[in-house]
């Protein structure tokens, strides 16, 4: 376990490219077992079913394999998501199998130099480099919106997970400092726990801070690492696992439900 901030932009091409190894292989592997009733069940990504949720990452796949970088990449989507809306889940996922071979080949083609490229990305101007970053993050979450409601875990550990975790660590100053407005002196530490454990910790003063270490936190707060992921993906009522103690308070109880009502970062 590292408790280390994550630095934005910082992954290698090596660990970007073994991320998304480990994130495409695992789903395929799931998707490959679903059955046709499956496929239309409804993920808990609002509004789609399951192979809705695979069509948006087939899409993305697809507009990074053609991008040039000059504009948005959210100004492509729209027409290669809706060129594939009424294919079978079978059919989406022949086509994820087809693009992302292409997109191995694109990335492993690629060098250290064009990873640090300027570009558009949707945390704002960047790097190349963070955007993948965020699109493995963006594509572990998509995968447990397929998980959670077929009840089939998986990919909670590894890559994708610390990548995923990463993501919502640097997002944590604004989520408790801004979201759950936490006073001034607050010190708040998160437990994240199995499979994938880190403690995260954030100070106040002046603004909120994201900090390596702490002292003597005003409060904390204990969740295992897919329950943490669900509440800052927005994917879970933060009433349930405070209810049923996923989540479990110790300290400033009022300002630890502020946090945990307020993790939620993407939607």
């Amino acid at each position: 376990m590292t408790n280390a901030v994550p630095v934005p932009a910082s992954a290698t091409k090596a660990e970007i490219i073994a991320g998304f190894e480990e994130c495409w292989a695992s789903m395929t592997a799931l998707c490959r077992t679903l059955t046709e009733h499956e496929w239309t069940t409804e993920s808990i990504c609002p509004g789609w079913q399951t192979k809705h949720v695979l069509l948006h990452r087939t899409a993305g796949e697809i507009g990074f394999s053609r991008w040039d970088r000059s504009g948005p990449l959210s100004d492509e989507l729209g027409g290669y998501y809706e060129s594939l809306r009424e294919s079978t889940g079978a059919e989406i996922l022949a086509e994820f199998e087809r693009i992302i071979a292409v997109r191995r080949t694109q990335l492993t083609g690629m060098d250290e130099t064009d990873f640090d490229a300027q570009c558009w990305t949707p945390a704002g101007p960047s790097t190349y480099r963070r955007y993948m970053e965020i699109t493995l993050f963006d594509h572990w979450a998509h995968e447990q919106d397929i998980r959670v409601p077929l009840a089939k875990p998986g990919n909670l550990s590894g890559l994708g997970a610390e990548f995923s975790l990463n993501e919502a660590h640097i997002a944590l100053g604004y989520l408790i400092g801004k979201r759950a407005n936490a006073p001034q002196g607050a010190r708040v530490t998160i437990h994240v726990t199995s499979p994938t454990t880190r403690d995260l910790h954030v100070v106040v003063d002046g603004r909120a801070q994201v900090v390596a270490k702490l002292n003597d936190p005003t409060v904390e707060l204990t969740t295992d690492f897919a329950t943490f992921m669900l509440l800052c993906c927005g994917r879970i009522d933060p009433a349930g696992p405070l209810d049923d103690e996923r989540v479990t308070l110790s300290g400033d109880t009022a300002l630890g439900e502020a946090v945990a009502t307020n993790l939620a970062f993407t939607i």
